[in-house]
């Protein structure tokens, strides 16, 4: 059975999601929203889609889909996944769940989202890389005992625009909160406790956007254990994205992904290719996982994998490493 759905948001991201969607058996896409409609013409597929729209309001007001996938700028998450919840649609939103609000008004929005009994999916994408995932299972098998200490590499080919950072939370924000939530996929556990340390290693430029490009995070685990980040903004090899979980009967780590596992060894070297050079080609299979995941739980009405409250506990750690930042101290994530 076909997911009959909509797509507000034809962006950078939005686009990508929704040219995935396309090539998908078990979606039907019959209507979309982007306020640059017009301008999307040249890359955006839209033919085959019976309905399209410049408003969200108006896209809601039509109204004919079960489910809706929302790829729209991070600060208009909250106030759409209201409006999507109630139209009484399942929803899949991009991470991250809010931006600019406050932690209560978050709240608000994910009972409400329970009230009206639908589904709520967050985009983190990275809980559906198949390596990661391996990882994640196995951990939760057992395999390597109680897990000690998560450490995750996350680091950038090059630095994005200013435009884009000037709204997209900053590196710990828009970076750190898929890695908070990593080390907790991984150790199954919550993060406590954060001592963020950070500056401009890279481009100086950026104090003027009140952010940084290099940071590390040393996280507290609830079941006893640590987190380890450290983040950049530019690794000059590639897109370097790492996870290893230590525990108390060995290790399971994922390396990098490259175009070719082919390595040459000789008299005078070894060469292997670099990472992939771009997130969306580094995590392309965890993308479409998580969109089939959100659509196998809606038609199949099976638990949503990442959840909202899952994604605002993101949020927490957020606030609390920003906190840490400013105080140069440690500093506990509220719950409550």
């Amino acid at each position: 059975m076909k997911l009959k759905c909509a797509v507000a948001g034809l962006g950078t991201n939005g686009a990508m999601h929704y040219a995935q969607l396309k090539q998908m058996d078990s979606v039907d896409i019959v209507a979309v929203s982007d306020p640059r409609l017009d301008e999307l013409s040249d890359h955006v597929d839209l033919s085959g889609v019976e309905h399209t729209f410049t408003d969200y309001d108006a896209l809601l007001g039509y109204g004919d889909f079960e489910a809706i996938f929302i790829f729209t700028p991070s600060g208009q998450h909250i106030e759409h996944i209201r409006k999507a919840a109630a139209a009484k649609k399942h929803i899949f939103c991009e991470k991250p769940l809010g931006k600019d609000e406050s932690i209560e008004e978050c709240e608000a929005t994910l009972d409400f989202v329970r009230q009206q009994g639908v589904k709520l999916q967050i985009g983190f994408n990275r809980r559906f890389d198949p390596q990661f995932r391996d990882i994640h299972e196995r951990v939760k098998a057992g395999e390597i005992g109680r897990p000690h200490i998560v450490r995750v590499v996350a680091r950038d080919p090059f630095v994005l625009p200013y435009d884009f950072i000037r709204n997209s939370g900053g590196l710990i924000q828009d970076f750190a909160a898929h890695d908070f939530d990593m080390v907790s996929y991984q150790a199954g556990s919550r993060i406590t406790e954060i001592y963020l340390q950070g500056t401009t290693l890279i481009d100086p430029g950026l104090a003027e956007l009140n952010d940084i490009d290099t940071l590390t995070a040393s996280c507290k685990l609830e079941k006893d254990g640590f987190g380890l980040i450290d983040e950049s903004r530019k690794a000059v090899y590639g897109y370097d994205q790492r996870v290893e979980v230590f525990g108390e009967k060995g290790m399971l780590k994922a390396e990098n992904v490259t175009e070719s596992t082919v390595e040459l060894y000789n008299d005078e070297a070894i060469s292997l290719r670099k990472p992939l050079d771009y997130y969306l080609n580094r995590f392309k299979q965890a993308y479409i996982f998580e969109k089939a995941s959100f659509i196998d739980s809606v038609v199949n009405d099976k638990p949503i994998v990442c959840t909202g409250e899952e994604a605002l506990n993101a949020m927490r750690c957020c606030i609390a490493a920003q906190r840490s930042l400013d105080t140069g101290l440690p500093v506990k994530v509220s719950y409550e």
